[in-house]
């Protein structure tokens, strides 16, 4: 059950405000909804965690919001400067998920891991090259810089799923909820970017960035509880 507080639901109100004005195609009511619901996430983190904060994690959450900014300046020439700022966080994210698989390795016994990682990884590949093959790209080092941003989600993804298959921690719930909305959210933004004037994008990647902030801030506060807890038991 999430707690309410000032912050949630100044992030609620905001977001959906921010989702109703891209619908609405309302660009006064986007610019000033869409600088609202990351800060007001941060605050939410900053109000249930107290004083043990997580400044790597906070971090992220900044280099998030310069990102969204750069697209909310001009989304055409602001584009890479924008995605090169949402990059940062994947990297830090899958830090995160690594750390927990390295603590999942220790203690289970994942003998249909191998299996795993080549079903999930052959899939997502699959699908990360007829995507590629969508795109059009202005020159080997755009081609580039899109390779390493999708391979990153890759990553992101396949070990989100074996954390989740293998583990039954909530954390890991809101982990696989988060890591989703991220990969949709990146992908309608890079298919907006490709095919402008679908609205259908713009509909897509507001709903899924918006619900992927909460979620990953819910995973962390979980992933904190449950470091805690450990310590206190090897105490």
């Amino acid at each position: 059950m999430i707690k309410l507080n000032a912050s949630l639901y100044l992030y609620i109100c905001s977001a959906v405000l921010y989702v109703l004005s891209i619908i609405m195609q309302c660009e006064m009511l986007t610019l000033i909804t869409k600088p609202i619901f990351i800060p007001a996430i941060i605050f939410y983190y900053f109000a249930q965690e107290e004083n043990k904060f997580n400044y790597l994690f906070v971090k992220s959450l900044v280099f998030f919001f310069i990102g969204e900014m750069f697209f909310l300046i001009n989304f055409k020439d602001c584009f890479f400067a924008g995605l090169s700022f949402l990059l940062f966080p994947n990297f830090i994210i899958i830090y995160f998920i690594y750390e927990d698989f390295r603590i999942l390795m220790k203690t289970r016994n994942l003998k249909q891991l191998d299996v795993t990682l080549i079903m999930l990884s052959s899939i997502l590949f699959y699908l990360l090259f007829n995507i590629f093959n969508l795109l059009e790209f202005d020159s080997i080092y755009e081609f580039l810089y899109f390779m390493i941003f999708g391979t990153s989600l890759l990553v992101m993804t396949v070990l989100t799923a074996i954390l989740f298959i293998y583990s039954s921690y909530r954390k890991n719930t809101y982990l696989v909820f988060a890591v989703f909305s991220l990969l949709m959210a990146h992908l309608f933004l890079v298919l907006d970017m490709q095919f402008l004037n679908l609205l259908t994008f713009k509909y897509l990647n507001a709903f899924s960035h918006t619900i992927a902030y909460l979620f990953y801030t819910k995973y962390f506060l979980e992933r904190s509880i449950l470091e805690n807890r450990l310590k206190t038991i090897d105490g």
